[in-house]
């Protein structure tokens, strides 16, 4: 088994088959069995030395909770010997709370569970997508064993699977739809975020939906002190007492709210809070002022980090980072974020609080306008004009979009002809069921088709997550900038101070979901949702930002800095080996100046394939045939 450079778990069934997996994984450095079959075979083995885990094993019940999760043993020990008396897994319910009964409901924090009793074995993540669950099956015949993990490279790794392109050219989109992103070997598969795997004692894997978004109808006077104690918790969760924890305080109003609830807990616990922002070098940029104002209200230390002492946006971009299980767009930052995990564990502090998911969580889409049409179209007017306002959409192409019906799956056949289609033409008002999808301009044709038969089939049974296109979009979102961060929580991990995301913790997406379609915008306000929310709970003067910050500066500035080793990726490129990039358009893009709208996307999509693609020798992954071409390691 190749050498994974963070924490990991790999779920087996009791079963004689499973039994030299076991012995492979038990003697990989630092793994252990942490839960076992009433059989005495292993349950439950992995490497758990960057998150907290709590387990238990009664009898022929053995429960797990690995990542920030309130549960205690005791509380899990008795839960299991509920579980124990009743004879099955079905009283389990879904992750959460547990009651006096023993029974799990709704649980703030973020935790994969792993439950097994009487040979039955259950595995879970979380709603949001932040934690996955994959499953494979190694070998074939009766000698075959099911597996299930949390990583699918590991999966690949152990089942020597080989690489599917088709799931190279999905994660080439703008927006990668999380209906089309399977994982990238064949032979391995996704456990829906929401969903569980249920292992039989035959082997046989089955899944189980335990999370369902709420219904949409809180007003915002409900919904926003709901959201509030979600947060509130989750945050509170991951402060440790006495010590030091770390937070973002960039000064808009994703991590400042943040902030101010760390700083409540800290307080309660005797934990120093230590802020943290980078300093910017664009006179443009108004996150200083906003930042400081926010800095005189709370306690604890303060720190500025001057940008030209960290590495600069594209540093190091091209050095293949092994361990992910998908290619990550955050390369052109890692060196960023992984220097900022250090200098903050050199303060003592472990994990580090971020803003991240806020946006996703509490950004109204164009499709609300959509919705709104049909739920409240006596407030459409004044919603259409603020967004008209900001957008300058002709009144005749908006009128013309918000008159399109049509299901998730129409709108989703209809993306497979546009998706070759420039990204800075996509200018008028959509109001579909997600952002349009698009390819780069580097994409070669059989990439395009290859993603357009993906496209075509899913459309065939493909499902939304809501009703309402609001609240789709948002989870759809919410999944998508999961697999991101989940990769720069495993990166940071790494290199000091793990970033920890509370908005995407389940509670917290459960209550941004059930707030009512037509109270989640109003006209000229920004961010209602989460101003309603921490009303009360920081000043006001922190809540009256209308301004996001932007990082043109300093991107255009990385992309200057880095260029030769940028242009070299177009002389020894993985997609093209692959067939999925033209490599004359490549050298293009890469070598001219970047002016039209969408080129840094699709410089960032680039950086995350070309660099996952280096990486994936070094995991023991086959590649398919033909993909050893000019300078690839064989």
């Amino acid at each position: 088994m190749p050498d994974f450079p963070d924490d990991w778990f790999v779920v087996l069934p009791d079963s004689p088959a499973a039994l030299p997996v076991g012995r492979r994984l038990s003697s990989h450095p630092g793994a252990r069995v942490v839960l076992r079959h009433p059989s005495g075979r292993p349950c439950l083995i992995g490497v758990f030395e960057r998150e907290p885990i709590v387990s238990v094993q009664a009898g022929p019940t053995g429960l797990a909770l690995i990542g920030h999760c309130p549960i205690t043993p005791a509380a899990l020990a008795r839960c299991a010997d509920t579980i124990g008396r009743r004879g099955h897994l079905g009283h389990l319910g879904h992750l959460g709370h547990l009651g006096q009964a023993g029974r799990l409901a709704v649980l703030p924090g973020s935790a994969h569970l792993v439950a097994a009793h009487a040979g039955q074995v259950r595995a879970q993540g979380t709603a949001s997508g932040m934690r996955r669950i994959f499953h494979a099956r190694l070998g074939s015949g009766a000698g075959a064993v099911s597996l299930a993990a949390d990583r699918a490279d590991l999966l690949a790794a152990l089942t020597q699977a080989t690489l599917l392109p088709e799931q190279v050219a999905v994660r080439l989109l703008t927006y990668p739809v999380p209906v089309l992103a399977a994982p990238l070997w064949r032979g391995v598969h996704a456990v829906p975020p929401g969903a569980a795997a249920v292992m039989e004692p035959d082997g046989a894997i089955r899944l189980h939906r335990w999370w369902q978004p709420p219904e949409a109808r809180l007003p915002i006077e409900e919904a926003a002190p709901a959201l509030a104690d979600a947060l509130e918790e989750a945050v509170a969760l991951r402060v440790p007492r006495g010590g030091t924890i770390a937070a973002d305080l960039s000064g808009g109003l994703d991590s400042t709210p943040v902030c101010f609830l760390a700083d409540a807990a800290a307080r309660e616990r005797g934990t120093t809070l230590l802020t943290a922002r980078i300093g910017v070098d664009d006179p443009a940029h108004d996150d200083e002022p906003w930042a400081r104002r926010a800095a005189a209200h709370l306690a604890g230390e303060h720190l500025t980090l001057p940008h030209d002492q960290l590495p600069a946006w594209y540093a190091d971009a091209t050095s293949p980072i092994p361990g992910y299980d998908e290619p990550p767009r955050l390369l052109h930052v890692a060196a960023r974020s992984a220097a900022i995990a250090a200098t903050l564990a050199e303060q003592g502090a472990a994990v580090h609080l971020s803003g991240h998911g806020g946006d996703e969580l509490t950004h109204t889409p164009p499709c609300h306008l959509h919705d709104l049409a049909r739920l409240r179209p006596l407030a459409l007017p004044a919603h259409l004009r603020a967004r008209r306002a900001q957008t300058r959409w002709p009144i005749a192409a908006a009128a013309a979009a918000l008159a399109r019906r049509g299901s998730y799956r129409t709108w989703l056949a209809a993306q497979a002809p546009l998706l070759a289609t420039p990204h800075y033409l996509s200018s008028g008002p959509d109001f579909g069921w997600e952002p349009p999808m698009r390819l780069p301009p580097w994409a070669r044709p059989d990439a395009v088709a290859a993603v357009a038969a993906l496209v075509r089939r899913a459309a065939e049974d493909a499902a939304p997550s809501a009703a309402w296109r609001t609240q789709h979009q948002m989870l759809s979102m919410v999944r998508c900038a999961s697999s991101t961060y989940r990769q720069l929580q495993r990166l940071t991990a790494r290199h000091g101070a793990a970033v920890q995301i509370p908005f995407l913790d389940d509670r917290v997406l459960e209550a941004a979901c059930a707030v009512r379609i037509d109270h989640r915008a109003r006209p000229g306000a920004y961010k209602p949702l989460i101003v309603a929310a921490m009303t009360g709970r920081m000043p006001g003067e922190c809540l009256s930002r209308t301004t996001k910050g932007n990082f043109t500066q300093p991107e255009h500035q990385g992309r200057r800095l880095h260029r030769d080793r940028l242009a070299a990726l177009a002389e020894d490129s993985r997609l093209a080996a692959l067939g999925l990039a033209d490599q004359a358009a490549l050298r293009e893009a890469l070598t001219r100046s970047h002016t039209l709208r969408g080129e840094a996307v699709y410089l960032q999509i680039l950086l995350a394939a070309e660099n996952w693609l280096r990486a994936l020798p070094g995991t023991g992954t086959p590649l398919p045939p033909g993909y050893a071409g000019k300078g690839t390691p064989t």
